[in-house]
């Protein structure tokens, strides 16, 4: 464990991909209190001495009341990273959108405005712009204007943070598709587990295989929230920044990386129109 005065850092969402890395990186140089839903034992969370494991739902009143109360008392934090957010793949409306990442991201910061925080940053995602014409790019300009359920609660997310900002010190972060090396990244599992596989499908990429998505490693995320904290004092209020590749990675380059990678030599996908594409999904519900 460190001795003397150390920095002190809230994580929210401690419990997922990237609060579990993020846990593990500055457990030996910051003292953290890290909040989350499961117990460390369920989501293998490290355990050190510098961790304060706190579990409480973000959603509810009650329990972010006395998780920080419990940080006042303990001597308050420096810094908070609101990482905790509700995301499924399926895309439909389920009231978690609500209740976490609105409601809980506006109890998180009604909460923050308490302590005397010299940085807090929102975890939000590029996924919260609508996808950009052919030839147009998603920069730290681009409006939060995705129309999908996911990309309405980040954005009225960031809404609160500017709020927040005008007399606090917060930044937007806003993610790429996060991957590991054990591919963690749902999305990415899948394309590599079907086109490295042997059913009729390793040869298929939906028209012409030109869709991309903008990728960021773990390790690169952690690098950059050590930036953030290097960097501190010098963020305009409620800057927005991109943790993501400065390009995007379309399916047709992934699919020949991966083949070649794997077979010794790239194999020549079968390009399946879109409309053909959607009556098979049609089909399958």
């Amino acid at each position: 464990m460190v001795t003397g005065k150390i920095s002190t850092i809230i994580i929210t969402g401690a419990s997922g991909f990237v609060g579990r890395n993020l846990l593990d990186e500055l457990k030996n140089e910051y003292r953290i209190f890290a909040i989350a839903r499961r117990s460390q034992q369920e989501c293998n969370a490290p355990i050190h001495p510098n961790i304060a494991w706190m579990r409480a739902d973000i959603s509810e009143p009650d329990h972010m009341s006395r998780v920080f109360r419990e940080i006042q008392s303990a001597g308050g934090a420096d810094y908070l990273f609101h990482l905790a957010a509700f995301y499924e793949f399926a895309g439909e409306e389920n009231p978690e959108y609500t209740t976490t990442n609105v409601d809980g991201t506006n109890i998180i910061l009604e909460h923050a405005r308490q302590l005397d925080l010299k940085l807090l940053v929102f975890a939000s995602s590029v996924a919260a712009c609508a996808f950009p014409k052919p030839g147009e790019f998603i920069n730290e300009q681009t409006p939060p204007d995705g129309q999908h359920i996911y990309a309405w609660s980040k954005r009225v997310g960031e809404e609160m943070v500017h709020n927040y900002a005008r007399e606090n010190k917060a930044v937007i972060a806003r993610f790429g598709a996060v991957y590991s090396d054990w591919c963690e990244y749902p999305p990415l599992f899948m394309f590599l587990n079907t086109w490295l596989g042997t059913s009729w499908r390793t040869r298929i990429l939906a028209g012409k295989g030109k869709s991309t998505i903008p990728y960021i490693h773990i390790r690169d995320i952690v690098t950059f929230y050590r930036r953030l904290l290097d960097k501190q004092g010098e963020f305009d209020p409620a800057e927005i920044l991109i943790a993501c590749t400065s390009g995007s990675t379309s399916h047709l380059e992934l699919y020949t990386l991966a083949t070649k990678f794997y077979h010794g030599r790239a194999y020549k996908p079968i390009f399946m129109p879109r409309l053909v594409s959607a009556l098979g999904l049609y089909d399958l519900t």
